[in-house]
């Protein structure tokens, strides 16, 4: 006996055609994963610049207080408000940035803590700003305010 064979079917290529279809739609995810990993990137080191800015701001106060506290030279206790343009920055190299300071005089008032020293003590007012400026144009503004004991008049 003679087994009974059949004529293949035509294909149709239906499958080629699906398989376009997924292999189109892995390459667009695929490529959107591939943006939002590089803004991702992007952002964190925005986030690390202005960090670094930030800390630049606070080291340039802390140096200004610490110069104070080691017996430095307050500006002079004349025109109240009138605050001098800031200081050249100097480079922080690892923080990869720069910082600004300036000390403004801001005012006096009479030491009211009591006893016999009323009207020969007074409390001068300054105000300590620091700018920090970090990589990719990252920036920070800090001002504190702080005030020193001293004699009438100086």
């Amino acid at each position: 006996m003679r087994a009974r064979t059949t004529a293949p079917k035509k294909e149709q290529g239906a499958i080629l055609v699906v398989a376009l279809v997924l292999l189109l739609v892995m390459t667009v995810l695929g490529i959107s994963t591939m943006n939002t990993a590089s803004l991702e990137l992007n952002m964190a080191g925005n986030e690390q610049f202005y960090e670094n800015a930030f800390q630049l701001a606070e080291t340039g106060i802390d140096v200004l207080i610490q110069q104070l506290n080691n017996g430095g030279a307050l500006p002079p206790a004349l025109n109240p408000g009138a605050c001098p343009p800031l200081n050249p920055p100097v480079p922080v190299p690892p923080m990869g940035g720069t910082v600004a300071t300036r000390m403004c005089f801001i005012g006096d008032i009479p030491d009211l803590s009591g006893g016999s020293s009323i009207g020969k003590i007074r409390q001068y007012h300054y105000m300590a700003d620091s700018q920090g400026q970090a990589q990719g144009q990252a920036s920070s503004w800090h001002t504190q305010g702080l005030f020193v004991r001293g004699p009438d008049g100086i």
